[in-house]
């Protein structure tokens, strides 16, 4: 089965992955050939002229091919690129085990965060909650507790306070929280920090104090 990662707006469509599967096992085919396995498909013409004009199928002889290139090399291959590929190869794996390094910034202070996410970008991070967030894409179980802890939290706003509360661990080994913040809780779940006793939390991340660089584990 053909699997996509970073759609674009006309790629994120279920029609086009659909029809992208289809090709790929039945190539060339005909117009008549599409309408009748996609027979309840609305705007199916106008559907397949936008792919045409988008490079992502060729129409040759009134047949229609794959024109979108497959991923043939994993260590070239882009976090943030729109990407297709067979799940039934080897390459799939390939990619699926591959770690891929995301730095988060903020207009508050010069604290930089490094994470590290798989192409799925399943893993608990605020990187691909914001992601995931901006681009209205279902979340993992994991990062589903963090929605349900902070729901479409302004990403600044956000940052401001996780980065202010971090910043502290620069003077300090343990930090004391006496009351309840969202902010530290969100970092607890996230696993950049451990609570040791009660309002009393560690970094669980490595700290780079002259660049400022906090960083996840890779794996």
């Amino acid at each position: 089965m053909i699997k996509q990662f970073n759609p674009d707006k006309l790629s994120k469509q279920p029609f086009f992955i659909d029809l992208i599967n289809f090709l790929y096992l039945n190539q060339p085919v005909t117009l008549r050939e599409i309408k009748k396995e996609f027979s309840s498909q609305d705007n199916l013409d106008r559907l397949i002229e936008e792919f045409v004009k988008a490079n992502y199928i060729e129409r040759s002889n009134k047949r229609y091919s794959l024109l979108i290139s497959f991923v043939s090399d994993v260590s070239t291959v882009d976090l943030d690129q729109h990407l297709v590929i067979d799940d039934a190869t080897s390459l799939y794996q390939e990619l699926i085990g591959r770690r891929f390094r995301t730095k988060v910034l903020n207009s508050t202070n010069d604290v930089i965060i490094q994470e590290y996410t798989s192409i799925t970008r399943d893993d608990n991070t605020i990187s691909n909650y914001f992601y995931k967030l901006r681009e209205n894409l279902p979340f993992s179980e994991e990062q589903n507790r963090l929605y349900n802890l902070l729901g479409d939290v302004n990403p600044e706003y956000f940052l401001k306070y996780v980065t202010t509360f971090l910043l502290k661990f620069v003077r300090k080994d343990v930090l004391l929280q006496k009351r309840r913040n969202i902010f530290v809780d969100a970092l607890e779940i996230l696993g950049y920090i451990i609570q040791v006793e009660e309002g009393h939390y560690t970094l669980n991340m490595d700290l780079d104090i002259d660049g400022l660089v906090y960083s996840t584990k890779k794996d």
